[in-house]
């Protein structure tokens, strides 16, 4: 090493780099050229979404700040169970607030909400490398006032899409359009397999697919809202093709009073995260989490699932998402928030530990999405926040 210049294999350089957080590699583009165009290529940035899901996943929690509504405020929970503050969040104090959609490899898809217009609009995010890229306004449909939105991507064609239902108030899906990161721009899609469905959950994501829970309606019968729900299914949208399926919703044999069922994500599989509960003398609850078979299905054929786990706990509980082979849930106690903030729990699927962890803020959490720190561009389309 006296005679000769410092010198570390490619390989060794990379397997370094890889490891870094975001901010530190932004900072080493400037070191050279070559390590510019190193941490800009599609292998890289790939490798590093790799390492980084695997060794620094964390929880991107939606607060709403009652103290101050015009006020977005998201907090992050990391690897090493520490809660800070997200920098420069986009876009938002100038409108009425926003919201999550999804979170994705490191994109969070983010509704803006504004006083004048309907449907509110979209951009995607980078929080780590701070990039925001506005979603161009959809097609406006006048006639139909509901809508529900999706997120997600997929590694067959490695493209980004947001799919977006309308409907009227309460009532079946009428169209659909999907906006695709490589094209940058909308198209309408055949929403036919929804006829008579209602969705009625937020999307989740994986596989290369988005899903929601929904309602079979018939239209024809007298009901609540002047329908007829016939039963409850999962929709799934198949990013590459851009068509929507149907399959049943499982008898998951709760035997209780009552239970709320939720879909999640488990182990890259469709989960059903159930919040079990009967009232007798006192409440009586338990979380179970069942997880499908890989795959979709059509309409009428049926997929297994399988119940993985029961709390061990009779506790008031209210079930949100799986991070790192945990059950994120809130307590019926922690609903309001204290002083210090909102207590959120952790419950470890193998060993039934329990963690908490206390959200410094004075309104409440609309809703919690795993996330995990990426290079992964939103396009050339972008402005970066100072």
């Amino acid at each position: 090493m006296d005679s000769h210049p410092p010198y570390l294999p490619e390989e060794i350089i990379l397997n370094i780099l890889k490891r870094l957080p975001v901010e530190s590699l932004i900072r080493f583009q400037c070191v050279c050229k070559h390590w510019n165009n190193l941490i800009k290529s599609p292998s890289f940035i790939a490798d590093h979404l790799q390492q980084s899901s695997h060794q620094n996943p964390s929880l991107l929690l939606d607060c709403n700040n009652s103290c101050s509504p015009l006020r977005w405020r998201l907090r992050l929970l990391d690897w090493g169970m520490q809660v800070r503050l997200v920098q420069k969040a986009p876009l938002v104090d100038s409108f009425g607030g926003a919201s999550i959609i999804g979170s994705c490899n490191g994109l969070v898809c983010v509704q803006i909400h504004q006083d004048d217009k309907s449907p509110p609009s979209l951009s995607l995010w980078n929080p780590a490398t701070t990039a925001v890229r506005h979603v161009p306004r959809p097609r406006i449909f006048s006639d139909l006032e509901d809508y529900m939105t999706g997120f997600g991507f997929s590694p067959i064609v490695n493209d980004y899409k947001i799919v977006r239902t309308y409907s009227k108030f309460y009532y079946e899906v009428d169209r659909a359009e999907v906006f695709s990161l490589s094209r940058g721009s909308w198209k309408r899609i055949d929403s036919g397999n929804l006829k008579a469905v209602r969705l009625n959950s937020e999307a989740v994501t994986t596989n290369g697919a988005i899903f929601w829970s929904g309602l079979k309606l018939d239209a024809d019968e007298d009901g609540e809202d002047g329908v007829q729900v016939i039963a409850r299914v999962i929709v799934s949208f198949d990013i590459v093709k851009e068509v929507f399926t149907l399959s049943p919703w499982p008898d998951l044999n709760l035997n209780c009073t009552s239970g709320d069922e939720k879909l999640t994500i488990y182990g890259n599989k469709l989960a059903i995260l159930c919040d079990v509960w009967r009232r007798d003398n006192e409440r009586f609850d338990l979380i179970r989490l069942w997880v499908m078979e890989e795959g979709t299905c059509a309409f009428g054929e049926r997929r297994n699932w399988t119940k993985i786990y029961t709390s061990p706990f009779s506790k008031t509980f209210d079930p949100v998402t799986i991070w790192r082979n945990q059950i994120v849930y809130t307590r019926g106690g922690s609903a309001v928030p204290s002083k210090k903030g909102r207590t959120v729990h952790l419950m470890n699927l193998t060993t039934n530990e329990v963690k908490r962890f206390v959200v410094p803020c004075c309104g409440s959490i609309k809703n919690i999405y795993n996330y995990v720190e990426s290079l992964v561009s939103v396009g050339n389309n972008y402005i970066e926040e100072s």
